[in-house]
């Protein structure tokens, strides 16, 4: 990017190219999602720890990260809590 927005000529395809070889790396992608997803409530956390004792499965409170990862195992926690 720095080469790009110094004076001179430019090539705007190749440019465009090394911007998308970039931002299309795997790695890049992972941490730009992670950054961008909100992380799980401190109450959400607390439910599954409660639910996972109830259901008598390990506590995963603690591999959570995120707020819908969250709320789907609390989902399935109580789904499991129910039959037991």
């Amino acid at each position: 990017m720095a080469r790009s927005v110094e004076p001179g000529p430019r090539d705007c395809e190749q440019t465009i190219n090394q911007l998308l070889d970039v931002l299309d790396d795997e790695a890049v992608v992972q941490v730009i999602e992670e950054s961008t997803m909100e992380k799980p409530s401190s109450e959400q956390l607390a439910e599954l720890k409660r639910l996972s004792a109830i259901a008598r499965v390990p506590d995963e409170s603690e591999i959570v990260t995120s707020k819908e990862e969250a709320e789907i195992r609390i989902r399935d926690l109580k789904d499991k809590a129910r039959m037991e």
